[in-house]
């Protein structure tokens, strides 16, 4: 690993740099590398740990155009020589500021320093109490559109149903009745409760009864397990969050693992018609594997997607929306950043994922545009939605809305102005000297 001579002029001092020089210059730049890794990972400053990287990767460059014989012998000796100097000068520097006379010259030389700090910083925080409030009220909005279907009483949700006309219990909306290839979904229940939520055939019952419709079919079925849509006239069934969870007790994830803190609540409890929709007869369809060819199924794949990622989206959306609470609950009594947060970001990326799932999980085949507008015709109205015979599921507002709040609170903050911070020197409005004879004015 010879020096490799470019001037002839300089002969003299590359003969007094052998192959045993480049191989100390090599263990020395080695051990350089490492104690610099090792300063950078115990820096608390964020420029000095900018200033070691800068060192450490100038260091990487010295190692390789050494180790490879890359560089100019002829400079290694400016390149020492500098080294010594800024040694030099940096020692000097250490002792002039030791002395109280050398420290007050450190200090002073700031002093002709011209840079708003305030106006820097003013761009990354926002100091005040409104935004951090309005995220904490979004916050709580989002998590209540997890579960405010579950917790509500039904005449509750019926009511908001009527005067605001969303249904709260709705995310997924699964169609009843006879389909384009001529089959019919329909499910057989026990006639002992309780009915799913969905839209019923008016005729069995006047409007504003007090009958149940379990004692109605009772008396046509003799307690026999019936069918929702040949006897009952349920042509959609609105599944909910809760009905979604207790489908991922069902599924191979936690089978051989019981969460009985949430299993074992009422809210939990009973049939998961997510479950008896998609996986209950036909959880085989969607294991992705090759076909004769060799070839995957997309369409097997678009399904298996669909139907676990309902599943896995929404739980971690809905966990993700508990963590912004809590963020923001914080918020509330520090700072809040004007930047878009990693969390309210990913929160909405679940979201967006989870109210695309349901579409994919219906996808017949690789027909994904017509899966999509089918599955949003839904949001059109429900005469159109129950009227298709190519529809099977469709999307409702309730799914919407964790997107829609998590899409506000990544705008707000850039609808709000930043404030001055209040300075330690100002003084209230009560506290300044009052004058009554104006002296200060001019």
């Amino acid at each position: 690993m010879a020096v490799k001579v470019r001037n002839a002029e300089n002969v003299r001092k590359s003969e007094l740099w052998d192959e045993k020089d480049d191989a100390a210059l090599v263990e020395l730049l080695r051990r350089k590398i490492k104690d610099t890794t090792i300063a950078v990972r115990e820096c608390e400053s964020p420029y000095e740990r900018s200033r070691l990287k800068e060192q450490k990767k100038r260091y990487k460059i010295m190692y390789k155009k050494v180790k490879t014989g890359s560089y100019n012998g002829d400079i290694i000796f400016n390149e020492l020589r500098a080294s010594a100097a800024l040694t030099q000068e940096q020692s000097l520097s250490t002792r002039a500021h030791a002395s109280v006379q050398g420290g007050k010259i450190y200090n002073n030389s700031y002093n002709a320093m011209d840079f708003d700090y305030e106006t820097a910083f003013r761009k990354k925080r926002y100091y005040g109490f409104s935004l951090p409030f309005f995220l904490t009220i979004l916050s709580l909005l989002l998590v209540a559109s997890f579960v405010i279907g579950i917790f509500l009483p039904q005449t509750a949700t019926d009511w908001v149903k009527e005067n605001v006309g969303i249904d709260l219990n709705s995310y997924v909306v699964i169609h009843l009745g006879e389909q384009e290839d001529g089959s019919v979904i329909d499910f057989s229940v026990d006639d002992d409760g309780p009915w799913p939520n969905g839209v019923y055939d008016n005729s069995f019952l006047t409007p504003g009864s007090d009958e149940k419709f379990s004692e109605v079919y009772e008396a046509k079925t003799d307690g026999s397990p019936i069918m929702l849509y040949a006897d009952c006239g349920i042509s959609a069934i609105y599944v909910n969050t809760s009905d979604i969870v207790k489908c991922w007790f069902k599924t191979k994830m936690l089978e051989k693992v019981r969460l009985s803190f949430i299993e074992d609540l009422e809210y939990f409890q009973g049939d998961s018609y997510y479950y008896r929709y998609f996986l209950q007869d036909k959880s085989q369809e969607y294991v992705i594997k090759k076909n004769a060819e060799g070839n995957y199924d997309f369409g097997t794949i678009y399904n298996h997607i669909g139907v676990y990622g309902t599943i896995m989206f929404l739980i971690v959306a809905f966990l993700m929306s508990v963590v912004l609470l809590l963020i923001n609950l914080i918020r509330l009594f520090t700072y809040t950043s004007r930047r878009i947060h990693g969390t309210t970001l990913f929160t909405f990326f679940m979201s967006v994922l989870m109210v695309l799932a349901p579409a994919l999980a219906s996808c017949n085949g690789t027909q994904l545009g017509t899966a999509l507008t089918s599955y949003f015709s839904y949001l059109s109205g429900e005469e159109g939605f129950l009227s298709s015979f190519t529809t099977t599921v469709g999307c409702s507002v309730m799914m919407l809305a964790p997107a829609g709040i998590c899409l506000l609170m990544l705008l707000l903050p850039f609808l709000f102005k930043n404030r001055f911070k209040k300075l330690p020197t100002r003084l209230p409005k009560g506290n300044r000297v009052h004058d009554p004879f104006n002296r200060t004015k001019a």
